[in-house]
């Protein structure tokens, strides 16, 4: 198995790496907004919803995680902090799919990695990565792939 890109290996365990570039420069603007509603527009609300959108971006970035375990034979996963983690069997996995969001059917503005599994006969999906380009996303793809190698069916 060749070195991977994004992920991070702890015995049979890989942890998704997370891109905080985007995510620093979003929390770095918004903290910016909220010091110019304290400084410009004090009697204003702005600068406590500025504030409060900002500590809620930190809390959701640091509570998401992906990490395949090879060892239990299962993908655990939260995406974002108020929704509980999530638990998808290998044996259940179907497939990957990749989405795109544009905006004007130009600028690509969000692209996401789910999972779609089946349990009890029903079918489910879960996010399991977002990124602003398809690259990423693909290459998050390929590792994964290349950890579960055959495990699941295609």
């Amino acid at each position: 198995m060749q070195e991977l890109k994004n992920f991070k290996r702890t015995g049979n365990q890989y942890k998704l790496t997370s891109s905080n570039s985007f995510n620093i420069a979003l929390c770095s603007i918004m903290m910016m907004l909220s010091v110019l509603g304290f400084v410009k527009i004090p009697e204003s609300g702005f600068k406590w919803w500025m504030l409060v959108l900002t500590v809620l971006l930190i809390l959701s970035v640091a509570a998401s995680y992906c990490i395949i375990d090879m060892d239990a034979k299962e993908i655990r996963i939260r995406v974002g902090f108020i929704r509980g983690p999530g638990i998808i069997p290998i044996s259940d996995l179907q497939g990957f799919t990749i989405c795109k969001i544009r905006q004007l059917g130009i600028l690509t503005i969000n692209v996401s990695l789910i999972a779609n599994y089946t349990k009890n006969g029903k079918e489910y999906e879960a996010n399991i990565a977002q990124r602003i380009f398809t690259r990423p996303i693909q290459s998050i793809l390929n590792d994964i792939e290349e950890i579960l190698g055959n495990e699941y069916k295609r």
